[in-house]
C-alpha cells in the first residue's frame, strides 16, 4: 500500500470511529428527551387536571344569573379538599422533576 492509501484508511478508520460517537450521543439525546416529555406530560396533565376540578367545584363565571347561588358547606370542603389534593400532587410532580434534573446535572459539573 502506498502512504495515501494508509492514511486514507485510516481517516476513513476514525471517520467510523466519530460517526458510532456521534450516533450513540444522538441516543442518548433522545431518550434524555423522551424521559424529560413525559415528565413535563405528567406535570401539565396533573395541572390541567387540577384546574378543570376547579373550575368544574367552583362554578362558571360565564354564567350570569340573576339569582344568586349559596354554595354548602359540603361543597366549599369538597371543592377545597380537590384543589389541595391535585396542587399537592401537581406540587410533587413538579419537585420530582426538578431534582431528577439537578441530580443530572450534578455529575455534569464534576466532569468538567
Amino acid at each position: 500500500m502506498s502512504n495515501t492509501q494508509e492514511k486514507r484508511a485510516a481517516l476513513e478508520a476514525k471517520a467510523e470511529i466519530v460517526k458510532a460517537d456521534i450516533a450513540e450521543e444522538i441516543s442518548d439525546i433522545k431518550q434524555i428527551a423522551k424521559e424529560r416529555g413525559m415528565q413535563i406530560a405528567v406535570v401539565g396533565g396533573v395541572l390541567a387536571a387540577s384546574y378543570l376540578l376547579y373550575s368544574l367545584f367552583s362554578g362558571s363565571d360565564k354564567k350570569e344569573s340573576s339569582e344568586k347561588h349559596e354554595s354548602s358547606f359540603l361543597g366549599s370542603a369538597l371543592k377545597s379538599y380537590a384543589l389541595a389534593l391535585a396542587l399537592g400532587l401537581a406540587k410533587d410532580k413538579l419537585m420530582a422533576y426538578l431534582q431528577s434534573l439537578e441530580s443530572e446535572q450534578a455529575p455534569e459539573t464534576k466532569q468538567d
